[in-house]
């Protein structure tokens, strides 16, 4: 079985790899996208997904149709009907889905086995929204919608009578058209996801009764912050938004946070798109800015001379693990032999410059996640502020789009998060400086450290030298970026944020 989703983008940066990694993970086989005309680098981070998935992007305004001058609802007719129309006998099920809809199992692992189930006499099947609300953010988030926003409206709210739907193409009445919750068919019967037929309302796409959860169901963002709905509402002036339709107690009356519990697989199915677009975003700094020279190797046994080390360790010494993949405070006390040590690297030229890694038990890099922080490919820098005591520090975040200038906190048995506004006992860190890996071996006997020192001692450092490096090895630059990118003056790191476009936050 093929499974294909088609939706149309604009302006979907934050957003559009936890969708896609969403559904991927649900097991859709194709995306085929039509972007309206973004302007936040949203192609970009689909054109870096690409090299991991089948996703098919078309640009609306190159369409064979001139489509810039009509209304949203003739875009997305036409772009869907042209849709149907290409996919033809390709795939067995067709899904048409916005960018705050995320498809929810209760029952199967898979959209595959979901669909599997339905008998030949189904045509199509409509997914209820389940639709959530603000959760009291004004500011964007840095996690997936999925993980940020979990209080949705009640059962019986006339909103979630909505549906969206997935068809088999074979059942489409061909070049017909309802609305964008329901499609005509010209074989087979519309049923729930529980395999109940459905009741429509008067109007096709909205059911007479109450929506079916029972088996899977359509988690709808539709305002998420205050932030992100003046930016909808920015983006689809056509709608004619008021603030009226982002009311403080609107579609927050339950609580669910099961949802979370996928968090960290989208955060993993995202780091090696993130990765890609970095290495490509290498490239191109690479031939705008040839390699002017070989670099001096450094002595793989000697000291760092360009950073220091730490370890890094809650106040109390309690153990920090990897759980799941997110760094976690396990409230217990350190261990000689732990399979996971923290690290803190300062930069001598930058010293207020700290970036988090680990190690595991083997003393190789280990990475991690760190909830409530949107970076993925490693180094995340944090700001060092010194607190009373002589090695104890406070880490707090870089304010940009994702990161909102808050401490790093280390609560006992929870996963540490960027997420107080102040530095207090459980944002406070014991910096221990460490000569050497716990090994006894110099730390440049690690091949990206070995690399970090190669190029902090050159003695003109600038993007020159980052394309040098990304020669000798693109993915261990990759990884060191944020420490590379404090070193270059205020021109240059405007330069690379540039060529990062909307993958800087997602880095840097």
């Amino acid at each position: 079985m093929k499974i294909a989703l088609v939706g149309i983008i604009k302006n979907e940066a934050h957003d559009i790899l936890y969708w896609l990694a969403w559904h991927a993970l649900l097991g859709v086989d194709s995306f085929i996208l039509f972007d309206d005309d973004s302007q936040d680098g949203t192609r970009d981070l689909i054109k870096a997904a690409c090299l991991h998935w089948d996703i098919r992007l078309f640009h609306i305004t190159e369409h064979s149709l001139d489509l810039t001058e009509q209304g949203r609802t003739n875009r997305r007719r036409q772009v869907y009907l042209d849709a149907l129309a290409a996919i033809g006998d390709h795939y067995d099920w067709v899904g048409f889905l916005d960018t705050d809809e995320y498809v929810r199992l209760r029952t199967h692992d898979t959209l595959g086995m979901l669909l599997d189930s339905m008998g030949t006499d189904v045509g199509a099947v409509a997914f209820s929204w389940q639709t959530y609300g603000h959760n009291g953010h004004i500011t964007t988030p840095s996690l997936p919608p999925f993980h940020s926003f979990s209080r949705h409206s009640p059962f019986d709210d006339d909103i979630n009578r909505h549906v969206k739907s997935f068809i088999r193409p074979s059942c489409w009445q061909e070049g017909e058209w309802g609305n964008t919750h329901y499609f005509p068919l010209k074989l087979g019967n519309y049923v729930t996801p529980s395999g109940q037929p459905l009741d429509w309302s008067d109007t096709p796409g909205i059911t007479k009764g109450r929506p079916d959860w029972s088996v899977a169901s359509l988690m709808h963002f539709r305002n998420k912050s205050l932030e992100q709905f003046v930016e909808h509402a920015r983006n689809h002036r056509d709608l004619g938004l008021s603030l009226s339709e982002h009311q403080l107690d609107q579609w927050n009356e339950i609580e669910d946070t099961s949802p979370q519990e996928r968090t960290t697989d989208t955060l993993r199915w995202m780091k090696p798109v993130v990765m890609s677009g970095c290495v490509m975003a290498l490239e191109q700094i690479r031939q705008l800015h040839p390699s002017t020279g070989d670099f001096t190797p450094p002595c793989p046994k000697q000291k760092p001379t360009w950073f220091k080390m730490f370890a890094l360790y809650p106040r109390e010494m309690r153990r920090i693990t990897v759980k799941d993949d997110l760094l976690y405070d396990t409230g217990e006390p350190t261990r000689e032999h732990d399979d996971f040590q923290l690290f803190m690297l300062q930069s001598q030229q930058h010293p207020r410059a700290a970036f988090l890694f680990g190690l595991d038990g083997a003393q190789r890099i280990k990475d991690f996640f760190i909830l409530q922080d949107g970076r993925l490919t490693g180094l995340p820098r944090y700001d060092i502020l010194p607190v009373v005591e002589q090695t104890s520090v406070a880490l707090r975040q870089r304010g940009n789009v994702f990161h909102r200038g808050q401490f790093l906190c280390s609560a006992p048995r929870e996963p540490l998060m960027p997420n107080r506004m102040k530095a207090d006992l459980w944002e406070c860190f014991l910096a221990i400086p460490q000569d050497t890996m716990p090994s006894g071996t110099s730390w440049l006997s690690l091949p990206a450290f070995h690399l970090a020192e190669m190029a902090l001692q050159s003695p003109s450092f600038s993007l020159e030298t980052i394309a040098a490096l990304a020669e000798i090895d693109r993915k261990t630059t990759a990884w060191l970026l944020p420490l590379l990118a404090v070193h270059l003056d205020e021109l240059q790191l405007r330069e690379l944020r540039g060529c990062l476009g909307a993958l800087s936050p997602f880095i840097l």
